[in-house]
């Protein structure tokens, strides 16, 4: 089951910086309904790729500070598969990035168009 693309080619053309100046002259040519309805596609995609970039950062130090924790258990511990210590980094770095992307996905993906837009 193919899973369609969350962004409009044009809205990820504005992230290429190759493609800027087609770009511009491409909206130059929107009337201004059709102008506002894509700035709301692009506000959302900004919206997206921001809550992506933070879900990346928070982690990253997660995990550095629960492989930190876990090192120092580990010399502390005695007994059975202390070792399995270290898979709670990865597992709680797993369990972020999907919640922030299911999030950015929620937060970016299709919605209703604002008042007086086009339609897609």
């Amino acid at each position: 089951m193919a899973k369609e693309p969350v962004e409009d080619p044009l809205v990820a053309a504005a992230f290429d910086k190759d493609k800027h100046a087609d770009l511009a002259s491409m909206v130059a040519q929107l009337s201004p309904d059709e102008a506002q309805f894509f700035l709301g596609k692009l506000e959302r995609a900004l919206r997206r790729r921001r809550i992506q970039l933070f879900g990346y950062l928070v982690a990253m130090l997660l995990w550095a500070s629960s492989m930190l924790v876990a090192l120092a258990a580990y010399g502390l511990m005695t007994g059975v598969l202390p070792y399995m210590l270290f898979l709670v980094p990865f597992l709680l770095v797993g369990l972020v990035l999907f919640g922030f992307g299911k999030w950015a996905d929620r937060v970016g993906g299709k919605s209703a168009p604002r008042k007086g837009a086009p339609p897609p």
